[in-house]
């Protein structure tokens, strides 16, 4: 085989060159993925330590520890709905060992609650993989003349505004499923907002409101103890939790369970390296396949859901323009 000069081609010498630098850039690059990760990891929750949030992040970041050799810290960084400890991870190196554990609301919510963010969800963190999903419960007091679904619907077409319900906020999950229930019924609830679950728990509970929306692991004490009673699930099927609680999908509104807004999953800075934010997704789904995890998430009442960076990424999105639709000016 001939090489010629300059003029056109490129010497033997200078190809062997061009190869051997190609070779190991490449097989720098393979060991860098290989190897991750190579120190420890920091997972960052915005919740604080004890609630189902705080559980189920570190149940796996433990799975996650277990699979890597590599210690897995958590760090509650609490504060402004969970955009504190996303700004810290998006202003982090961005080699995958600082990750951060986010509610659907970071992403797909504050964006429309706040005059300005410090970051751009959409563009600074990096989607890797959904977790767990932590399926709601539509309540109302024992004593409720709604027993169903169907009873309460009814009277919310008959009386447009004339049923108050509790919520934890204004964009938070419980106020946004209310809206998308409003929609998808074409009726008109009044909103009485709480600062947080657990009050706007105890307020349908003490019949101060007729209604709200509550997450399962929250609201399940007070319907095995009969001082509320559940009208429907938001999620395709019943939940193994509470099975006599019809589903919205077998009520004739899967568009309720579709774009569910309570969920979690892993996010980190955008610059992470495509290869290793797929390890490190890949990684994430066998621990949420794993038993620990299953029986751990069935206990604090939530649902492993595992959706890979393609499908988190397009869920975040849709859920993003769905709440861009409800909560804009």
């Amino acid at each position: 085989m001939h090489f010629a000069h300059p003029s056109g081609s490129i010497s033997r010498r200078q190809l062997s060159v061009f190869l051997a630098g190609t070779l190991c850039a490449g097989a720098a690059v393979a060991q860098s993925e290989s190897g991750f990760p190579s120190k420890t990891v920091r997972l960052v929750v915005p919740f604080p330590a004890g609630g189902a949030g705080d559980q189920s992040g570190r149940e796996l970041a433990k799975g996650l520890q277990s699979l890597w050799g590599q210690t897995v810290v958590v760090d509650n960084l609490v504060g402004a709905a969970g955009s504190i400890g996303a700004d810290a991870v998006v202003r982090s190196v961005a080699d995958g060992h600082t990750l951060v554990y986010l509610p659907a609301g970071v992403p797909t919510v504050l964006p429309f609650l706040r005059e300005k963010m410090s970051f751009d969800p959409l563009v600074d963190l990096l989607p890797i993989a959904m977790t767990t999903s932590f399926p709601n419960v539509l309540v109302v007091p024992a004593q409720s003349p709604y027993k169903s679904f169907k009873d309460l619907i009814a009277t919310a077409k008959a009386k447009p505004g004339a049923i108050d319900y509790a919520s934890s906020g204004r964009g938070e999950s419980h106020h946004m499923l209310m809206e998308y229930l409003m929609a998808a019924t074409g009726t008109k609830f009044n909103e009485i907002p709480y600062k947080g679950g657990a009050p706007a728990l105890l307020a349908v509970a003490a019949g101060e409101v007729q209604v709200a929306w509550i997450a399962v692991a929250t609201a399940g004490p007070f319907l095995k103890s009969g001082r509320l009673m559940a009208l429907a699930v938001n999620m395709p099927s019943r939940v193994s939790q509470f099975p006599e609680v019809p589903s919205v999908d077998e009520l004739g509104y899967p568009e309720l369970s579709q774009q569910q807004s309570t969920w979690m999953g892993v996010m980190g800075p955008a610059k992470i390296p495509t290869a290793v934010a797929r390890k490190i997704s890949l990684d994430i789904q066998k621990v949420v396949n794993s038993a620990g995890y299953r029986e751990t998430m069935d206990r604090i009442g939530a649902i492993p859901r595992y959706e890979s960076m393609e499908q988190f990424s397009a869920m975040i999105r849709n859920l993003y323009a769905r709440n861009k639709a409800t909560l804009a000016p």
